[in-house]
């Protein structure tokens, strides 16, 4: 059954990964004064459309879109909960693996230049979609606990 409220929890976690392809994560000021900009295309360099991109972050973009789709194609698993459940820890974790490579990139572009860095709302996107994830890991659990218990009956 779509109209259940995990159904609502995953489509909200997959809207709110597709939006980090519109928000910037962080932005960077390095010593010299020059601005860097990180986002899901890579970390740019200057401002505006002069930006000159200096790393390419192609496998995070990757995976934002990975745990996106995944979670509207469990949408549609409702026949199968054990899968859901499963495919929900799946994406969990593929979630949290967004921060290990964001931190990764991060390194590997702080490390040459001293930069003072500022965060932006977008990079708290993530956590709030493994929220969501956990919130519909429990409510399908629920479900499956819910049919068991009808099948007991029977």
């Amino acid at each position: 059954m779509i109209q259940r409220i995990q159904t609502i929890y995953l489509f909200a976690a997959a809207v709110i990964m597709f939006l980090l392809f519109f928000f910037p994560f962080m932005e960077m000021i390095g010593a010299d004064g020059q601005y860097y900009r990180y986002d899901i295309y890579g970390i740019h360099q200057g401002m505006g459309e002069t930006a000159q991109m200096s790393m390419s972050v192609l496998p995070l973009r990757f995976l934002v879109f990975v745990t996106g789709i995944l979670s509207l194609v469990i949408i549609f698993l409702y026949k199968k909960r054990i899968l859901q459940i499963r495919l929900c820890v799946f994406n969990l974790v593929l979630t949290l693996g967004f921060y290990g490579l964001f931190y990764f990139y991060y390194y590997q572009a702080a490390r040459d230049i001293e930069v003072e860095t500022y965060l932006k709302v977008p990079l708290a996107f993530p956590l709030i979609a493994m929220i969501l994830l956990y919130l519909a890991i429990r409510n399908i659990g629920k479900d499956e606990i819910l049919v068991r218990s009808y099948n007991r009956i029977r």
